[in-house]
Parts: C-alpha cells; structure tokens; sequence
C-alpha cells in the first residue's frame, strides 16, 4: 500500500527547495513505507536525502523532534541531521504541511539481526542517551500510563485471565512505583528493529524520531530488549 497522503510535484519541491543551498531538483520518487507521514526520495545536485511532510504531528511539537535529531547528529549519535534552510529552520511549510529534509542514510534494518548488529544497535542506543541527557527540550510522552491503560483495554479480548491479571498487576505497579531516582531524558520511543538502518555490521542510522518525548532512558531500553533480545515465538 501507498503511504504517500500529500502528493508532491516536482515543480512544487524545487519551489520549495529554493530555501535551501542543496542545488537544484535532480530526481523525486515516493517511499512506500511509514504509516505517520508522506516520504519522498528527493535527488538535488549535492546529494540525496529524503523529503518527509509531517501528516499527524502537531505542527508546535515538531521542533522538539528536529532540533533532538539535530543536536544528536552534532553531538556524533548515529542520527541523520535535518537539513536547516537559508533562515535556519528545520521545517516549513510545503503544500500545506509542514516538512524537513534530511541527508539519506544507505543503510538497511536488519530483520533477523546477528548478535554482532544487536550489540551495534544497544551501543548506538547508548551513545544516544549519553547525547541526549544535554537535549534541554521536554515533551511529555504520549505513550505514558493513561495511554498504557488505554492499550490494555484494547488487547484485554485477545489475552488469558492469567495474562490479563499480570498486564493489569504490572500497570498499577508502574504506575505507583518512585521512578525519580532512574536517569531521565529524551528519549527516541520507538526503537524497534526497522528504525535501525544498518550498513553491513555497523549502525548506519536511526531514524523515525516521531515518538521521542522526555521519559525515563529505561523505556528507550524496554522497547529494544522486547525487539532485538526475543525471537520469533517470544522466547
């Protein structure tokens, strides 16, 4: 299926591309993947990047995800920088949404990592919290105990008693427990194993900072230890 919601022409990206030193349009083409927002391969004639427009993210909380990625790129995490325009903004508005441009990394998930990828993708994890504790921006985290709550309820059909009873036990424990002493920061939210783009053995990039919000670093590692430390039965 076609995740493209905004159709972009080429004349109206090299309009809006003026904005930038990247030269002129040489190639565009859709990406079919993503489920949040419209995404372009975007060619100029200094490189490649792709072209994202930004469908459901509130347009106020977007400098909260670029400036993160972009500090994460200076401090030398394996995040693709966004590109900043001739004003110095990261984003601006393009046929209606607001879009970024970010340098394309070559690189692919792997879907059934080695061990060796597993250990690159929790060092650059790592690398990543150690960058972001000095991010001076917050944002709540979307996906915190009321959304925790809400998914419970929606899953609640598909689980046993025994399993509906622990996910239940396991929320008012969280929920309750003094977190304040666990280290705290921004955090990517979402690094699941397709976020991961590798180049051979080695962390090429992470992307898709569309969940990152201010928690604990702790959810950063549950997420992945869910994600990269299980196999295909759960095991």
């Amino acid at each position: 299926s076609m995740s493209v919601y905004t159709t972009v022409s080429a004349d109206d990206l090299d309009a809006w591309l003026a904005r930038y030193n990247v030269g002129r349009l040489a190639g565009l083409s859709p990406i079919a993947a993503g489920i949040e927002n419209s995404n372009y391969h975007v060619t100029t004639e200094f490189g490649q990047f792709v072209l994202t427009l930004y469908e459901r993210l509130p347009a106020e909380e977007l400098p909260f995800y670029l400036n993160l990625a972009a500090h994460l790129a200076r401090e030398g995490a394996a995040v693709p920088a966004p590109e900043s325009d001739r004003t110095g903004a990261l984003f601006s508005n393009l046929n209606g949404k607001p879009a970024s441009l970010v340098k394309r990394v070559t690189g692919q998930p792997a879907m059934t990592p080695t061990a060796e990828q597993r250990a690159a993708a929790g060092e650059a994890l790592a690398r990543m919290h150690v960058a972001s504790m000095r991010y001076r921006a917050r944002l709540t985290n979307r996906r915190g105990p009321g959304w925790w709550r809400q998914a419970a309820r929606a899953v609640r059909p598909f689980l046993t008693p025994a399993q509906d009873e622990l996910l239940a036990a396991e929320i008012r424990f969280q929920v309750g427990y003094g977190k304040d002493k666990l280290p705290k920061g921004a955090i990517h939210g979402d690094l699941f194993r397709d976020n991961v783009l590798f180049d051979g053995e080695r962390v090429a990039g992470i992307i898709d900072f569309g969940f990152a919000a201010t928690d604990y670093f702790a959810y950063d590692l549950a997420v992945a230890v869910n994600d990269w430390c299980s196999d295909a039965d759960g095991a």
